[in-house]
């Protein structure tokens, strides 16, 4: 039986406690999390076994239950020495915080079960650990009201403050307090993850699949729109009578049109009412956590979740435009025209990259403290200037952020940093390991506001890959701009795909097995075991084989502000060559090449050749010049003309 790490009394402490208690039937064990309070609940309840031959525990912890069904209430008791549970009343959730007023009246419900069975013993009630600010005060006030609590046994750790002594003291219920052990700790959120799953599964060991017709059932609770139907498998769900009691508790399977398929534990004997869904279900690696709200337009939304509405009507060429490129979103967050900022964001890692440092005014501020990478291609101020936006928005992140670029990078992020006094940062100041590649070498140094510059090794570089990561790379390539800009291609391991036809002819339906599928392929495990919607389990090895198809990884490249010059051809054509996506700057019409040459960018016609002659597949021209702000459309009829089979992604009318 698990125990949450509590004190260990021995019988005549506990014995001493049931004679304190004696006369008092309804006994309330209070504490925070880790305490040892259920621990104390438990021994104590064998102790009144002992005196008075019978005793209750009601559980009212759906996150982190030590016995019963995580998710719901329920009451045990002893029986020839054994503890055994029944009567759960179901929350389909772990957060009892915020669904405060459903436990309240499930430990109602199966107090009422309590009494009935036995109407003289001792019940013990073992809540969950709420127990600070208005949440832990109304739920305090709401049990001892509820449930006619006759005592109160308070756990409470040496020379820590005790919480919500106000209200304890306010209380008409006899109130003892007891100290914690040293020894008793908190579990950690893997270990209360673990633990939950384990009951959890065992629960539904020997469930069978049953499938109800949603027009015949009330929906209780936060059920996600039946539009989604992708966010319904492994949620948590529960079956009402008409009185609102559980008839028994599941797992979705699936939900096809208005019919939902449970995975439900045997015994339902009557036909249910309704249908209880909450935010209870599980995460891709198959544990029993609270899983997000899943809104209808945001869960079928095609682009990155991060992008914010801009906060006046975009104007021609300067809404973001985005493309799918593999395990990735890539996003020009200012457009064709604004000042080029490539966000990409790697999804189901929480981590984005971005080429360039132009306008973020369109990203929200939590996308900053995801990135892990930014790519200068040089130095121009539509190109860094969002520099101090990254800054200002990194302070009090710990993890460092690189920085790649190409000579001088360093000198000039030392520079931003240096500008701006720093007297109030202390140790929050964020930290960036910026790097400076020549072609052959890496020059590496860690700066941080109001330290001094920490020179790094240097790191010689093959193939031009100067990042290499778990499931991709990054290769970079010196072009001449009059000045050194570099361009980037981002190039992933490998593209793992689902191959529909199969997973419909098994009768499975997608959900978050499939995410842990293909992580498992990414990383080489393939002896793990991974849980099928129908309950079997196969290895990642047999499902593999079965599901997937393994291909080589997609490429992404991205080129700003390069002369069109025979070498730096050349070198982008290398870099691209079969590339999924190509962003390229296309500063200028073919008519104005020599503008063009001055300037020392490319034209459509220059940027049409080396995406054909490099075969890539999308050709993203971008950095338009603002004189063609109102005529974008004649821009793209000449790049398509000259593009032949690639395709071009771009603001069309």
């Amino acid at each position: 039986m698990w125990v949450d790490n509590g004190m260990q009394l021995d019988g005549r402490t506990m014995d001493g406690l049931a004679r304190r208690l004696e006369g008092r039937r309804r006994i309330l064990f209070w504490g925070d999390m880790g305490v040892g309070k259920s621990t104390l609940a438990l021994q104590a309840g064998q102790s009144f076994v002992r005196r008075f031959g019978y005793c209750q525990v009601l559980s009212l912890d759906p996150g982190s239950p030590p016995f019963g069904v995580p998710g719901s209430v329920s009451r045990s008791w002893w029986a020839d020495n054994v503890l055994k549970w029944g009567d759960c009343q179901a929350l389909c959730t772990l957060n009892a915080a915020r669904f405060r007023l459903p436990l309240v009246l499930a430990a109602r419900r199966v107090m009422a079960a309590a009494e009935a069975v036995h109407q003289d013993g001792p019940i013990l009630i073992d809540p969950p650990g709420v127990v600070r600010g208005t949440g832990g005060a109304e739920l305090l006030t709401a049990l001892v009201e509820s449930l006619g609590i006759d005592a109160v046994v308070v756990l409470c750790r040496r020379k820590k403050p005790l919480t919500l002594s106000e209200e304890l003291a306010s209380m008409s219920p006899k109130v003892m307090y007891i100290p914690a052990s040293s020894q008793a700790k908190r579990p950690s959120r893997q270990q209360r993850a673990n633990h939950r799953t384990t009951l959890w599964d065992r629960f539904l060991e020997n469930g069978a699949e049953q499938t109800f017709m949603l027009d015949g059932l009330r929906l209780l609770g936060t059920p996600s729109p039946c539009e989604t139907p992708e966010a319904w498998p492994e949620r948590q769900a529960a079956l009402l009578s008409s009185t609102g009691d559980t008839l028994c508790m599941g797992e979705v399977i699936r939900l096809t049109g208005r019919q939902v398929t449970l995975r439900v534990a045997p015994g339902l004997a009557t036909a249910p009412v309704s249908l209880l869904i909450r935010d209870a279900g599980r995460n891709p690696e198959g544990k029993l956590e609270t899983r997000p709200q899943v809104d209808k337009k945001v869960f079928r939304r095609r682009e990155p979740q991060e992008m914010t509405p801009p906060g006046v009507v975009p104007g021609p060429g300067t809404k973001p435009l985005s493309s799918h490129v593999g395990p990735a979103w890539a996003t020009l967050v200012g457009g064709v025209l604004g000042d080029p900022l490539l966000h990409v964001r790697l999804r189901n890692h929480k981590k984005s990259l971005f080429f360039d440092l132009g306008d973020p005014g369109r990203l929200a501020a939590k996308v900053v403290h995801q990135v892990d990478a930014v790519f200068l291609s040089h130095a121009h101020i539509d190109h860094i200037g969002g520099f101090l936006w990254l800054l200002r928005s990194r302070i009090g992140t710990v993890t460092p952020c690189k920085v790649f670029g190409p000579a001088e990078t360093i000198a000039r992020i030392a520079h931003f940093l240096g500008a701006i006094t720093w007297d109030r940062i202390e140790e929050n100041g964020p930290v960036f390991e910026v790097c400076e590649f020549d072609g052959v070498r890496l020059k590496r140094a860690r700066l941080q506001p109001g330290k001094h510059k920490l020179e790094l090794p240097s790191v010689p570089i093959k193939e031009g890959i100067i990042l290499q990561e778990a499931t991709f790379r990054i290769i970079a390539v010196v072009c001449d701009h009059n000045i050194p800009s570099i361009a980037y291609g981002l190039v992933f391991d490998r593209d793992i795909n689902i191959r529909k036809e199969r997973l419909r002819s098994c009768g499975w339906v997608p959900g978050p097995w499939l995410g842990r599928l293909k992580a498992c392929i990414a990383a080489g495990t393939l002896d793990v075991g991974i849980q099928l919607p129908d309950g079997a389990v196969k290895s990642a090895a047999d499902l593999a084989e079965t599901l997937t198809i393994v291909r080589p990884g997609k490429k992404l490249i991205y080129a700003a502000d390069v002369a069109d010059t025979r070498q730096n051809r050349d070198k982008l054509i290398a870099l691209a060559r079969s590339a999924h996506t190509f962003f390229c700057e296309t500063a200028f019409a073919g008519a104005d090449k020599q503008k063009a040459d001055t300037t020392q960018h490319l034209t459509t016609l220059a940027a049409t050749a080396i995406a054909r002659s490099a075969r890539v597949e999308r050709l993203v021209p971008f950095h338009f010049s603002r004189r063609y702000e109102h005529n974008l459309e004649a821009i793209y009829n000449e790049i398509r003309k000259q593009a032949g089979p690639v395709k071009i992604l771009g603001h069309f009318h």
